[in-house]
């Protein structure tokens, strides 16, 4: 190139130009960084759903699923009184095909136990994810055979979707407080502190009795009811066993048909029979104005906490609408059109 020639002012630039892309194309690539590997402390003691490696990679017990298996009796050199444990439970009848002790004993759910005996006790499946397994891979080994029945609802239900484990509710190696209905509550409770605040109201199902639980309401593993609820509506829920508040009525209070809960409060109340607000209050809500037969106002005031008369007062204190009212729930008297027989 004319420009290019030695005794021009162009001569060390074109130079450049030339040297440069030789020497780019020399230089070797930089080598990818490797990032090391997650050491995990023996005494972590990490809760379900809350491992603190449970989305890092790379997984230091990377290999863990491949491997030979060693057998439950040499599990049971280390962990006998876990073996012990599962000898009495459903899980370790090594005479039933369905069961984990009917198939790889421990290593049906923990996985082969040859890089856990090669590491001297590290590496090994764990149920906590002390190793790394993120929540989706311990719950699936449960899944693995809890996949029907009231576990069919599982991937819709909001504990699946709030990464709730199972093994945050059912202990394995031990007897299993959630199926209990002595201890079931409990367990709830760890979580629904709110619900366990409810039931120390003054009205209240008999739930700290233990009479009755919250899986007699609830499908913890999901459902097509609102709340988790067994059933497919609120009113299905209750009526299993408020069979006679079911209907139909010749005479239909139309609140009571529709949802339970716009009166009641289920979990617990300060008001009588677990309303929502004292009768004269509840019941205004949608009768402000009621009117009686020849133009007569049947509701002259509205009753409130913020009176000062005491004449009305004594109407919110000792009277109520259902005492004439009687049959909130519906009535099939010929003459009940008022709910009041």
């Amino acid at each position: 190139m004319p420009f290019c020639h030695a005794k021009t002012p162009f001569a060390l630039l074109c130079a450049l130009l030339l040297v440069t892309p030789v020497q780019q194309a020399a230089e070797p690539e930089t080598a990818k960084q490797e990032r090391p590997p997650i050491k995990v402390a023996l005494d972590t003691d990490l809760h379900a759903g809350k491992a603190k490696h449970a989305s890092k990679e790379p997984n230091p017990c990377e290999g863990q699923l491949e491997g030979e298996y060693m057998g439950s009796d040499v599990c049971a050199d280390c962990h006998a009184d876990k073996t012990q444990t599962m000898a009495m439970s459903p899980h370790g009848q090594a005479a039933d095909p369905r069961t984990p002790f009917g198939k790889e004993g421990c290593e049906t759910c923990h996985g082969p136990g040859e890089l856990h005996f090669q590491t001297e006790g590290n590496c090994i499946i764990s149920m906590n994810g002390r190793f790394g397994e993120s929540i989706e891979q311990r719950n699936a080994i449960c899944l693995g055979c809890h996949q029907g029945g009231s576990q069919i609802h599982w991937f819709s239900s909001i504990h699946e979707a709030e990464g709730v484990g199972c093994v945050s509710c059912h202990y394995i190696h031990q007897p299993n407080d959630v199926t209990d209905r002595a201890t079931q509550s409990q367990v709830c409770y760890k979580c629904h502190k709110d619900i366990r605040a409810a039931t120390y109201r003054a009205y209240t199902h008999p739930i700290r009795e233990n009479k009755v639980i919250c899986s007699d309401c609830h499908n913890a593993h999901g459902s097509t009811g609102p709340s988790s609820l067994k059933q497919y509506t609120i009113n299905e829920n209750c009526y299993a066993c408020h069979a006679d508040k079911r209907g139909p009525f010749l005479w239909e209070h139309n609140p009571a048909s529709e949802d339970c809960t716009l009166c009641h409060r289920v979990h617990g109340s300060n008001h009588v029979a677990l309303l929502n607000r004292p009768g004269p209050q509840l019941c205004q809500q949608c009768h402000a104005a009621e009117a009686a037969g020849g133009g007569r106002s049947h509701i002259s005031s509205f009753y409130d906490f913020d009176t000062t008369n005491p004449r009305q007062m004594r109407f919110v204190v000792a009277k109520n609408c259902a005492n004439c009212h009687i049959k909130v729930h519906g009535s099939n008297h010929p003459s009940g059109a008022a709910l009041q027989r």
